[in-house]
């Protein structure tokens, strides 16, 4: 009852428009959000409705760069009531457009500060450059004594990764981490035994790196190549089957800490296993990831929400719901995400990868602690 139609809403449907890095300096980057958000659709369409209307769904590539993102930005702004699941490494880009344009933007995550200041802008995977998590930090340094006092921080020199790997720096440092090296490493880079011979020589035992885990492999392919096996993490961003695949043995021993269930525990938990069978069905041979996990995670709540409100689903009435969700867990997929505070979640689980295979290490299924304002943002 007193349901209107608006900006992207017909008779028939609601086009939502999800903007993810297909194309670029890294091809298929952030795919993975974009086949999630297809799936969720395909799932939802099958089985439910808003008001008596299915959801349309508009794929546009940002291209891994902030004029792709600006371009995608504007198309959704024209075309649809909402950006839903969208993922990009330079989503600076189509910051402003948003904002002006007043869409609802629930993305999968906001990765630069721009983007995520917009009030209209809502990332499910609530990170914020300037807030950094300790548990890992703390972690880590309990569970292999003495690393932290022999680390080293390198990073993608591109996009997101500079900003957040510089912030994330600091925030370790406040956790007590030495870093007695660190390098932005150029995207255009594939030679990588300078990085690791300058470790080497510092004596370093403990190794982070942000970035796409493409550039990872390189990374630990030439580790492996000079005999040189410190403690090396990375975000949830290796959590990726490609990343296993095309690193093969050289990426053994890699740790990663993660704000989410892993797949290998799927079967306990039944969105997942809805994410991964209909995943399939839209993409045959997909692999799922962990920023899938994510973008479906959006696709759900931007529905549920919109289900509560009904025939009062507008623009405004959708973002000041979003505004007061807090501690979303995504049926029980991901730690707790402070989506409407818009501030960094504190709690982990912890993964390394053994025998090809990506098991359990740590408190289960998250360790929680507070969060550092490094002031980077």
């Amino acid at each position: 009852t007193g349901f209107k139609n608006s900006q992207g809403i017909s008779n028939s449907s609601i086009k939502i428009a999800n903007a993810s890095d297909v194309s670029g300096l890294v091809p298929g980057l952030f795919q993975s959000a974009q086949q999630a958000m297809k799936a969720y659709v395909a799932y939802f369409n099958a089985t439910a409705s808003i008001c008596g209307r299915t959801l349309s769904l508009e794929n546009l590539d940002s291209q891994t760069s902030s004029g792709g993102d600006g371009q995608a930005a504007t198309t959704a702004c024209a075309d649809a009531f909402a950006m839903v699941g969208s993922m990009g490494a330079f989503d600076d880009g189509g910051a402003n457009t948003v904002k002006n344009c007043g869409i609802p933007d629930l993305r999968a995550a906001a990765t630069t500060g721009a983007r995520a200041n917009v009030p209209n802008v809502y990332g499910v995977y609530s990170l914020r450059a300037n807030l950094v998590e300790t548990a890992p930090a703390d972690f880590y340094k309990k569970a292999y004594p003495g690393v932290d006092k022999k680390a080293a921080f390198l990073y993608l020199n591109a996009g997101a990764s500079s900003i957040n790997a510089k912030s994330e720096m600091k925030g370790w440092e406040h956790e007590g981490y030495d870093f007695v090296y660190s390098a932005g490493i150029p995207v255009t880079e594939f030679n990588y035994t300078s990085y690791v011979s300058a470790m080497q020589s510092k004596g370093v035992k403990y190794v982070q790196y942000v970035g796409a885990y493409q550039n990872a492999v390189r990374l630990k392919q030439a580790m492996a190549q000079q005999g040189f096996n410190p403690l090396f993490v990375m975000d949830p961003t290796a959590y990726d089957q490609g990343y296993v695949s095309s690193g093969g043995s050289a990426v053994e021993g890699t740790h990663v800490f993660i704000g989410s269930e892993t797949f290998e525990g799927s079967n306990k938990i039944p969105e997942m296993k809805l994410y991964l069978q209909w995943l399939q069905r839209v993409a045959p041979g997909a692999k799922p990831s962990f920023f899938g996990l994510f973008a479906w995670s959006a696709g759900r709540l931007f529905t549920d929400t919109a289900l509560k409100l009904g025939g009062k689903l507008t623009r405004a009435s959708l973002l000041a719901a979003l505004a007061g969700i807090d501690n979303y867990t995504g049926y029980g997929m991901l730690s707790p995400q402070h989506v409407g505070k818009k501030i960094t979640g504190g709690c982990y689980g912890f993964i390394v990868l053994k025998g090809g295979k990506w098991v359990r290490e740590g408190p289960t299924p998250f360790a929680c602690g507070p969060v550092v304002d490094t002031g980077i943002s």
